[in-house]
C-alpha cells in the first residue's frame, strides 16, 4: 500500500491535474478506510458533481467513500462528521429541487430521511467527542434550518443551540465561485468554505468546474481580506492566499476551522465544503 498522504501532497504541490490526484487516492481507498475518508473529504471540498444527489437513489462518489470509511471505522469522529456534513448539504440540494414543483413528496421524503440520518451521525459523533464544537454546531444548524431539517427531528436540544461566538472564533477561507451551468456561459454563484491554506492550495489545483473565483479571508471569524480575480495579476489563488498568513504574527493566529463546522459569511450561515452547489444536467 502506498503512502497516499505524501503522494497526494506531492501531486498538489506539483500542480498535477485533478484526475491524477484522484487516481492516487482511489488506488488505496478500497482497502484503507483512512484513504477512503480523505478521498471523500477531497471530493466534498472541490467537486460539485461528486456530492450531488438526485432523490432517486443515486449515490455520488463523495458519499460512497465516506460511507465506506464510516462503516469500516464507526469510532472515527472525523469520518462520521464529514458524512453528516455531506448529508446536510444534500438536504439543501433536495430542498432546492422541490421548490416550485407541484408534486414534491419524493424529494421531501428523501430530505427527511437524510436529515434524520445526519442527526443520528452528529449525535453519535457527539458521544464520541462531547467537546466538539464542529459536531454541536453542525447539529444545531441542521435542526434550526427548515430547508435542511427533516420533520422527525426538528426540535432543538441543549447541544443544538448555535452559539455565535463558537461559530466565529476560527480562521478560514470562503471562496465565491461562478459555477458554469450551460455551454452558453450561464453561471450561478455558490460558496466554498475551506479551513486552511493547504486546502485553498488543493482547491486551486483540483477545481475544474468554475469560471472564476473571489476569495475572502477570515481571522477569528472576522473578514479581513478580499481578493477579486482582476487583482490577481496572473497569480493563482493559492499564491495570493499564501501571502495572507505570512503577514500575520503567528501568536495572533486563531484556531483552524474544524472539519464540518458551519461559518458566517455576509449574514449567511454556510456549511464546510461546497455548500450544495448544483450543476445543470448534461452541461459538461
Amino acid at each position: 500500500m502506498t503512502n497516499w498522504p505524501e503522494s497526494v501532497r506531492r501531486l498538489i504541490a506539483a500542480r498535477r491535474p485533478f484526475p491524477e490526484v484522484l487516481g492516487t487516492l482511489r488506488a488505496d481507498a478500497a482497502e484503507d478506510p483512512e484513504a477512503a475518508r480523505e478521498l471523500g473529504h477531497m471530493l466534498l471540498q472541490v467537486s460539485w458533481s461528486d456530492t450531488q444527489t438526485d432523490g432517486y437513489g443515486y449515490v455520488p462518489e463523495a458519499e460512497k467513500w465516506l460511507r465506506q470509511a464510516v462503516a469500516a471505522r464507526p469510532q472515527d469522529v472525523e469520518a462520521t462528521l464529514l458524512l453528516a456534513t455531506l448529508l446536510s448539504i444534500q438536504c439543501g440540494q433536495l430542498w432546492d429541487m422541490a421548490l416550485g414543483i407541484r408534486h414534491s413528496k419524493r424529494w421531501d421524503k428523501e430530505r427527511e430521511r437524510r436529515a434524520d440520518e445526519a442527526c443520528g451521525l452528529y449525535e453519535r459523533a457527539l458521544q464520541l467527542d462531547p467537546h466538539s464544537s464542529a459536531v454541536a454546531s453542525g447539529l444545531a444548524l441542521l435542526r434550526e434550518n427548515p430547508s435542511l431539517a427533516g420533520y422527525g427531528r426538528s426540535a432543538a436540544t441543549g447541544a443544538g443551540e448555535l452559539d455565535e461566538a463558537q461559530v466565529n472564533r476560527f480562521d478560514y477561507f470562503v471562496l465565491q465561485v461562478e459555477l458554469l451551468l450551460t455551454n452558453n456561459g450561464d453561471t450561478v454563484t455558490r460558496w466554498v468554505v475551506l479551513r486552511d491554506l493547504e486546502q485553498v492550495w488543493g482547491f486551486d489545483a483540483c477545481a475544474w468546474e468554475i469560471s472564476e473565483s473571489m476569495a475572502f479571508q477570515y481571522e477569528r471569524g472576522i473578514k479581513v481580506a478580499t481578493h477579486r480575480p482582476s487583482r490577481l495579476s496572473g497569480r493563482s489563488l493559492a499564491q495570493v492566499a499564501e501571502e495572507w498568513p505570512a503577514k500575520r504574527d503567528p501568536a495572533s493566529r486563531g484556531e483552524l476551522l474544524p472539519v464540518g463546522h458551519p461559518v458566517r459569511h455576509d449574514g449567511k450561515t454556510l456549511h464546510y465544503g461546497v455548500n450544495g452547489a448544483q450543476m445543470a444536467g448534461g452541461a459538461f
